[in-house]
């Protein structure tokens, strides 16, 4: 079976994952985070930007100081983004699948001034909502336009077809289509990227298959640094196709698994849906796993309560495994000017729990299941426009 012995509480031997809903702990340790140090110009579904301090003492637990740390499902790229800037790692790689998402980033580090101006100056409008939603765009500019227009208009940021613009498309809420553009927040997040574009060694759009045997190739050719983390957040299993615009099948997810249980560099995976994570790598007997849990708050707004899985070949992991803190603990660690999440008797789940289901039992180590509150499901912005 699975772990360690939880602290702060037990869930009784053999209980399976659906069965630790119904048992509570005592809150563990909340992991010491400090205020983070750079944000991504982009909002994105189910964002890592709170995981990036959890990753940040993983590295240093496990004694790495990478030469480059690579996202081959780049996105927001928060967490490249906060440990580059931290010197937590030498050089960063983003490899997104999104031709928009990897134009934007492109664009942020090599044609910044341009990219600024069009902040600056673009109309927020409905129409010009609409105009971009329905363009094909054909010039690396015009894909990183796009792309960071309608994912700082549209609902949750969402990029999918059938995502919708802030405030309705009758305009009728409280919060209109411009509550999340606000121009000189944004013009001082993309500064603070470039300025960092000097140890950015690559932005490429391509599939994180192809992507990695680029990678691979460069390496073998000493073209790149050989000591490499990869952080993997791939497109969850759930609602995949509201999310995205390009996503996984099955047989795709199946796919990722088979590469993640050759690497044999240092890699974590977080993921969305912890049933289908353990049927997934339960079925091909993905062995020595071991198991983490990382508490945060519900999701968003009452919402129920969304799951992520983080999986990792490293053999350590941070036992602070709270996310979240408490109103008097903002106050007395003064850690973060954000708003404090509020924990609100959020039942939790017992971290390093027994667990058997669909084939996955026994002792598995180095994957690390870790399951996790945080609203990875879209958001209601029309609600109130205060998040960054």
């Amino acid at each position: 079976m699975y772990g360690s012995s939880p602290p702060g509480g037990a869930t009784p031997p053999g209980a399976g994952a659906a069965e630790a809903d119904r048992y509570l702990a005592s809150p563990p340790t909340a992991l010491a985070r400090s205020e983070a140090s750079i944000l991504s110009p982009l909002r994105y579904p189910g964002s890592k930007r709170r995981l990036a301090g959890f990753i940040e003492q993983t590295i240093r637990q496990n004694g790495l100081h990478p030469a480059l740390f690579v996202e081959p499902f780049a996105g927001g790229a928060s967490v490249s983004l906060q440990l580059l800037n931290d010197g937590l790692v030498e050089r960063i790689g983003l490899i997104d699948r999104d031709p928009l998402v990897a134009a934007f980033w492109q664009t942020v580090f090599t044609d910044t001034d341009w990219l600024i101006q069009q902040v600056e100056t673009v109309p927020v409008t409905l129409e010009q909502w609409y105009q971009f939603k329905a363009a094909v765009p054909g010039t690396r500019r015009e894909r990183a336009l796009v792309c960071l227009f309608l994912n700082r208009t549209s609902f949750s940021g969402i990029l999918a077809p059938g995502s919708g613009p802030l405030g309705g498309r009758k305009q009728t809420s409280a919060n209109p289509l411009d509550c999340r553009f606000p121009r000189a927040k944004l013009v001082r997040r993309i500064q603070q990227a470039a300025a960092l574009r000097e140890r950015v060694a690559f932005v490429w759009n391509d599939s994180w298959k192809r992507g990695l045997s680029r990678l691979s190739e460069m390496q073998q050719r000493e073209k790149l640094a050989g000591e490499t983390f990869f952080y993997l957040d791939p497109p969850f299993f759930q609602k995949a196709d509201r999310l995205y615009r390009f996503y996984f099948d099955d047989a795709g997810h199946a796919r990722l698994r088979d590469f993640l249980l050759t690497l044999e560099a240092p890699w974590l995976l977080s993921y969305d849906c912890p049933t289908q994570v353990a049927e997934l790598y339960g079925e091909v007997g993905a062995g020595a796993v071991h198991v983490e849990l990382l508490y945060s708050t519900s999701s968003h707004l009452g919402r129920g309560a969304a799951k992520e899985v983080l999986l990792t070949n490293l053999p350590t992991l941070p036992t602070d495994t709270r996310l979240w803190r408490r109103t008097e603990e903002w106050n007395q660690n003064r850690v973060d000017a954000a708003p404090p999440a509020k924990s609100g008797g959020l039942p939790l789940l017992v971290p390093g729990t027994e667990f058997a289901a669909n084939g996955l039992n026994g002792r598995v180590e180095p994957l690390s299941l870790a399951w996790n509150t945080l609203g990875t499901t879209p958001r209601r912005e029309e609600a109130g426009c205060a998040t960054p």
